[in-house]
């Protein structure tokens, strides 16, 4: 291992005495001396030696469910579905991809076998307020048979009702009431007529009521003949007429006693009819039903309301009067297609007739009436109608009792949901509400259903933004949602898990029917699994993306007609997925090529460097060199960072660029101010910089401007410094090191280009074939750096130096040395200048303080 360190210390030697004879710097300043560290390709690369254990007979074994590697989530749910008290949901955070929907279905599945089903509900006409449908629970699988049940006793009293009312017993008691009643009217009458003939009087019964007519020699007299009689025969006959008038107001009033007598008896011999064959027809329900009490006190009300409501039953009258006749009007169409019986009708509203223990309800589209039900409504002539058996579950509904999943995203972006959803979940009652009367100007009357107890488990699956945004903005989440359950993305790189993705490719082989894995392939994949994360010792628990590699994988080793697949099949499977969406990065190295996008790779300069940035594009990262450019120059001193100015540059970027001036005047202004007038900027961008891995390539470049010093620019660098001159990691190594490296091969290799990183940043790396390829030949070049002086003496070749307390200054020489005297230079002469001013200045004051009069009055006043 020593003599490997040796052998690329003094490779890197090489390079810088190549790279000084090649681009020779006419300064006289000491060389530098560090042995600096060079990756080899073992190093940038970690390969996977696994050897499964009994790969065959995985493949043969049953697929493998179980959860890998997310220990703290599983406590988490574990938790959550075991504590069945008021605000205990869950929500699941976690990136997507990591299984979080799978492990919450296959959790819940198990909790669910145990629980108890839950009862079924029904809404039921409500005879005491109508607008308001009663809500009734039911033992389970119960609901559909009592409605099939109520309906059919609809259909049995039409009948039977029928058959009763038109029976000849029921019509002989009847027309028996209705006998003795016209007996009795006929017997008034005829003692009327009596009276009234003794008064010369007829009497005739009308529409109008009874008419009184004067008799005249046994003949009743005419209209006309009444006309011709004289004034004196009129008024006696009217004066008779008034004598007879209280016998006839007598003879109505008892007519109308008997009529309603009469009536009172056909209504009493109805009820009667109607209550035995009504109780009749309830017996059987009233011994199903003994055990519910709600069911037996509905059942009383709606025999209560047949009883009252019996002509419903019976046919009309005047019903065969207008056969045969169109029905035109609104009116009649509605009593024709209404259902009279609608009020004993039974609407399911929750069936758990096929459900096994607690309900387990994912809603992948959570509207407002999806989730919380809805009222619909038919348009009939225009106008908008609706009824008890239009109330329509959702999910909240169904999953009563049991469990719902939601993912977060949907349930915030649906109007109306998420502040309802909290309402209910905090009241534990589901209203049926219509939406468009929130929304609508004027009130409008419509049905109100009972309000449904909620006893409800709420899963709800997101992002960890979504849960810090609303744990910190709505004061009623973490009231409702106390268990976070968090899935991470990546686990250790071990035997065990290892095994774990071995399984997982055993069991996704199974499931969607493909070809099995050999040694290389599996490895492969696992290497792929550490490449996600970028990350030598971790894996990606992202199993989606392992799933789609694998079943892409099996595409390619079909497409070579071979029985398994191979390292080579997963490669390209990868190799292909990164340039399905490779289009924009093609674009830009076709830039490079032509040139439009100005970089050099063989060169050394004054004020550039090449930065190394990373492109996110959600599908794709990719890494482009950017060339930063440095001016100095006398003027008010600091550094002026021009991204910032154009209103281009993130804060961490500014953040970077205050580290960097900090460590400027620390090192440089000891003693007195330094002069730094400096301008940093990012040339050819347009898009905007963020982010401090760009710090340690302007540090450098600040530092070769000022002792114009050129830098090597066949080195890519990128690095975040802190105010102590130390290296600290940065994100996408991976990327921005292939990004460089397809830029030098692009322009020509020549065995002094590479890369420096943070020293952390190495086990990070998972670098791609071609550049594991060119470091083997040395054709290019890895440098880890702790420090930042490293990194200067490796793009210059010249030390650095270091500061002498003693001797107050940086070695002779070195680079530092001449950096501090640029920067001093014009302070120094400024401080003689001062000193030499105070010596003349301060001569005058000592000789004339004795005798001041002037100040010694004022000091008297």
């Amino acid at each position: 291992m020593k003599n490997t360190k040796k052998t690329e210390a003094s490779l890197t030697q090489n390079i810088l005495t190549k790279r000084e004879k090649e681009f020779p710097v006419a300064q006289k300043l000491q060389k530098t001396t560090l042995r600096f560290r060079r990756l080899n390709s073992d190093e940038v690369y970690r390969f996977c030696d696994f050897q499964s254990t009994a790969p065959e007979k995985k493949a043969k074994s049953e697929p493998n469910y179980d959860i890998i590697s997310q220990v703290r989530a599983v406590r988490a749910i574990n938790l959550g579905l075991g504590i069945q008290k008021p605000g205990y949901n869950i929500y699941v955070a976690g990136v997507q991809g990591t299984g979080k929907t799978s492990v919450i279905r296959s959790f819940l599945k198990k909790t669910a076998a145990h629980c108890p089903t839950p009862g079924d509900w029904i809404y039921v006409y409500n005879f005491k307020n109508p607008e308001s449908p009663h809500a009734m629970e039911l033992k389970t699988g119960i609901a559909k048979r009592f409605k099939k049940q109520m309906d059919e006793l609809v259909e049995q009293l039409t009948v039977e009702l029928v058959d009763a009312f038109q029976s000849e017993e029921y019509e002989t008691n009847v027309n028996s009431t209705v006998n003795v009643s016209n007996e009795k009217k006929a017997k008034l009458f005829s003692e009327l007529e009596k009276t009234a003939k003794i008064k010369n009087f007829g009497v005739k019964s009308t529409r109008m009521g009874i008419v009184t007519v004067p008799i005249i020699d046994g003949k009743p007299l005419s209209e006309k003949d009444y006309s011709e009689l004289s004034d004196e025969q009129k008024e006696k006959i009217e004066g008779e007429r008034n004598l007879l008038e209280p016998e006839v107001l007598d003879f109505a009033r008892k007519v109308r006693s008997i009529e309603n007598d009469t009536k009172n008896k056909l209504e009493e011999l109805q009820s009667e009819l109607g209550d035995y064959v009504v109780s009749q027809a309830l017996i059987p329900f009233l011994k199903e039903y003994e055990a519910q009490k709600n069911v037996l006190e509905y059942l009383e009300d709606v025999k209560k309301h047949l009883l009252e409501n019996l002509n419903e039953f019976l046919p009309d009258e005047e019903e065969g009067e207008g056969e045969g006749e169109e029905i035109s009007t609104p009116s009649s169409y509605h009593l024709k297609k209404g259902d009279p019986h609608l009020p004993y009708r039974i609407n399911v509203f929750v069936d758990n007739t096929e459900v096994e223990g607690a309900p387990i309800i994912i809603e992948n589209n959570p509207t407002f009436y999806n989730l919380f039900g809805k009222i619909e409504k038919n348009i009939e002539y225009g106008v908008y109608t609706t009824d008890f058996k239009m109330i329509k579950a959702g999910s909240l509904a169904r999953a009563n009792g049991g469990y719902l999943v939601l993912n977060a995203l949907d349930i915030l972006r649906a109007p109306q949901v998420w502040d309802t959803l909290k309402r209910v979940v905090k009241n534990q009652k589901l209203f049926i509400e219509d939406l468009g009367e929130q929304y609508s100007i004027l009130a409008t009357s419509g049905l109100r259903p009972e309000p449904i107890p909620l006893n409800v488990k709420i899963i709800l699956i997101g992002s960890d933004w979504i849960y810090r945004m609303l744990y910190q903005h709505d004061e009623d989440f973490n009231k409702i949602f106390k268990i976070k359950a968090d899935f991470d993305a990546q686990m250790d790189r071990s035997n065990k898990t290892m095994e774990d993705y071995v399984e997982f490719i055993s069991t996704r082989t199974k499931v969607e029917n493909l070809l099995p894995f050999d040694d290389t392939g599996i490895a492969a994949i696992i290497e792929f699994g550490s490449r996600i994360v970028d990350d030598q010792d971790k894996l990606t628990t992202r199993f989606s993306l392992i799933k789609d590699i694998t079943i892409e994988a099996d595409f390619m080793a079909k497409e070579r007609k071979t029985k398994k697949v191979s390292r080579s099949d997963v490669e390209k499977a990868i190799e292909e997925r990164y340039m399905r969406s490779a289009a924009i990065e093609d674009h830009i190295i076709e830039m490079l090529k032509r040139k439009d996008i100005i970089i050099s790779t063989s060169s050394r300069r004054v004020g550039e460097i090449n930065g190394l940035a990373v492109y996110s594009l959600g599908d794709l990262s990719f890494g482009v060199p950017t060339r930063i450019t440095c001016r100095t120059y006398k003027g008010k001193p600091g550094i002026l960072n021009i991204e910032r100015e154009a209103s281009l540059s993130g804060k961490l970027h500014n953040k970077g660029v205050s580290i960097l001036t900090s460590w400027l005047n620390a090192t440089f202004a000891k003693k007195s101010p330094a002069n730094i007038s400096a301008t940093i900027c990012f040339e050819q961008n347009y898009n905007g910089v963020d982010g401090d891995s760009a710090t340690l390539a302007e540090l450098c470049l600040v530092l070769s401007t000022i002792a114009n010093i050129p830098i090597d620019q066949g080195i890519g660098v990128t690095g975040s410094v802190n105010q102590f001159g130390e290296i600290q990691p940065i994100g996408g190594v991976n990327e921005k090191i292939e990004g460089f490296f397809k830029t030098c091969n692009l322009q020509g290799l020549n065995g002094r280009q590479g890369c420096i990183i943070p020293v952390q940043n190495v086990k990070h790396l998972m670098l791609n074939r071609d550049v594991r390829q060119a470091i083997e030949k040395n054709e290019f070049h890895i440098w880890p750096v702790s420090r930042a002086e490293e990194a200067f003496e490796l793009l210059t070749g010249f030390h650095a130096g270091t500061w002498d307390d003693k001797k107050s200054c940086f070695e002779k020489g070195s680079a530092f040395e001449k950096i501090y005297k640029t920067l001093h230079s014009k302070t120094d002469h400024s401080e003689k200048k001062a000193k030499n001013s105070h010596k003349k200045v301060t001569k005058p004051k000592t000789t004339r303080k004795p005798s001041s009069p002037v100040r010694k009055k004022s000091t008297k006043k």
